[in-house]
């Protein structure tokens, strides 16, 4: 399935520095793929995924960190930062807002501020 990856301005400096700079060096025209391992070919979506468990263990994490983890956590962020749904949905590429339930995790802490904020009878009246 076809999806959309925003990249901001930062990353896509990095990004083009790494395709016009190292890239080339790595594999000479024998492949598209963006990222690739020393040897010059395509990285596999498993090393990615050990790299970042790897990584998440040097920062000495509560949790098990993977690349599902970097997506779920980005998703509630922008949920929480009220992102349009529609936008989301389309970015993740899910086919029903329903999907958006299992990643749009609201901690206890969401729910106090909101409720604080929102309920009639917790606005400040002075």
């Amino acid at each position: 399935k076809e999806r959309f990856v925003p990249v901001g301005k930062t990353a896509l400096k990095w990004l083009r520095s790494y395709i016009k700079g190292v890239r080339p060096f790595l594999n000479p025209g024998r492949s598209d793929a963006v990222f690739l391992t020393r040897g010059g070919v395509p990285l596999p979506a498993h090393r990615l995924r050990t790299t970042v468990r790897e990584l998440g263990k040097t920062l000495n994490l509560d949790i098990p960190v993977t690349p599902h983890t970097l997506r779920r956590s980005c998703t509630s962020e922008l949920v929480k930062s009220n992102a349009n749904l529609y936008h989301v949905k389309q970015l993740l590429g899910h086919e029903s807002f329903e999907t958006l339930n299992r990643y749009a995790r609201l901690n206890i802490e969401d729910l106090r501020k909101t409720h604080a904020k929102c309920h009639p009878r917790e606005r400040d009246e002075t």
